[in-house]
């Protein structure tokens, strides 16, 4: 037999016959030579418990070991380790599978004990003596040795079920990078997709912007020229969507990239307001600025940021044309700048204002007449998570909204 750590049987007599627990001490002084004698075999059998236990937290360490070696490990550490070796035969039976020692065979002479995981029996352990022997204490067995075949049992559950575990994990993770592989797949065929079709609907519209420019610039202040500035605006109005939408699909696979660099936001929110205001005026609006001063230069993409306050203005140009007025507010918190965009129109209900930010989601035909894809503030909570920032809103049916975002000051 393999010697374990707590093999001290070289200075010990090995043979069998009863024995007790080593509990009950050390021969008293003056005790007789059979007393030594019981107590050594004690100390003997201890020892071989001892090891078997050893030798099982050893194949679990064992890293290359799989769980049958495992079972198998254990079934060769049994005889050993019981009271007659060279007549203990073992096996091991888990999921119709039987693990056992070259000598086995099924004797009247057994201990059996359930092997559970989750507190439910998936296996059985066996003990079995080939020849007959003298009674002890469970037929021919020690009280020990049914503490030892249920310390066993309990550890082969406690095994079996980290393996479960394992392999439960590791078909997750393996499901979980499939899923993965898959999506960045659908993602990148989105995005060739998106590149393909923007390409097709950029390449006649580069030219039609061109030409109705051209147009244009030739037949200024005649009527003519008034209808190519229509197609003009409509063709650069119908890019601009286009270009949104390129943004958001980009933004939402994480594939949109900001510049960000010290901005001095007062005077970009007033050159917004001011490029704004024809655009206001045909809408029968004004737009008001103000700015707390000393207002501290913010992180940020200048052009990313103007885009996010022309759709801001935009929308109330749409949705509360009865407003009259669009406020600009920005004010410094604890780290960031705060934008206010404020409008008098109707207000929105609050059951709306979740999705308010979702791709696609616009107000019911009734609330606006105003078409559109619905990705102008989709595009403006991408663009200021991008910025380090957020953007939320505020409002109630009839006294107007507020749409708020933060953007980070320069450290």
């Amino acid at each position: 037999m393999a010697r374990g750590p707590f093999d001290k049987s070289s200075d010990l007599p090995q043979q069998g016959g009863s024995a007790r627990a080593v509990g009950q001490g050390k021969a008293p002084h003056g005790a007789g030579p059979t007393m030594t004698t019981e107590v050594n075999r004690d100390l003997v059998e201890r020892v071989k418990e001892l090891n078997c236990l050893y030798g099982i937290s050893r194949l679990v360490e064992a890293k290359e070991s799989s769980l049958e070696k495992i079972i198998q490990g254990v079934v060769e550490l049994i005889p050993p380790a019981w009271q007659y070796p060279e007549v203990t035969c073992a096996r091991i039976t888990y999921k119709k599978r039987e693990y056992k020692t070259l000598n086995f065979r099924a004797t009247p002479w057994r201990q059996t004990e359930a092997i559970k995981v989750d507190g439910k029996r998936c296996g059985t352990l066996e003990v079995c003596y080939l020849e007959p022997r003298p009674v002890c204490d469970e037929g021919p067995f020690l009280a020990e040795e049914r503490n030892l075949i249920h310390a066993i049992a309990e550890r082969l559950g406690h095994i079996i079920e980290r393996e479960i575990a394992e392999e439960r994990a590791e078909s997750l993770y393996r499901q979980e990078k499939e899923l993965r592989e898959r999506l960045q797949m659908e993602m990148q065929g989105r995005v060739d997709f998106t590149r393909k079709m923007i390409h097709e609907l950029k390449t006649p519209l580069t030219s039609l912007m061109a030409t109705s420019q051209l147009l244009m610039d030739e037949t200024r202040d005649t009527r003519l020229g008034k209808l190519a500035g229509y197609v003009w605006e409509g063709a650069c109005s119908l890019n601009s969507r286009i270009e949104e939408l390129h943004d958001v699909i980009r933004g939402e696979i994480g594939k949109l990239e900001l510049k960000p660099k010290p901005v001095n936001l007062g005077s970009l929110l007033r050159a917004v307001a001011d490029e704004m205001a024809a655009l206001s005026r045909q809408h029968g609006m004004s737009i008001d600025v103000e700015i707390e001063e000393p207002l501290p230069q913010v992180q940020a993409d200048p052009e990313r940021v103007r885009q996010i306050m022309f759709n801001l203005i935009n929308n109330a140009f749409k949705y509360a044309r009865d407003g009259k007025k669009i406020r600009i507010r920005a004010t410094r918190t604890l780290n960031s700048v705060q934008v206010e965009v404020r409008d008098y129109g109707p207000g929105i209900a609050p059951e709306r204002q979740a999705r308010l930010f979702d791709p696609g989601y616009q107000l019911s035909r009734h609330e606006s007449q105003s078409g559109g894809l619905g990705i102008g503030l989709a595009l403006c909570k991408i663009l200021v998570e991008l910025s380090g920032g957020r953007i939320w809103l505020k409002s109630r049916p009839g006294k107007g909204c507020s749409f708020f975002f933060t953007l980070p000051v320069v450290k």
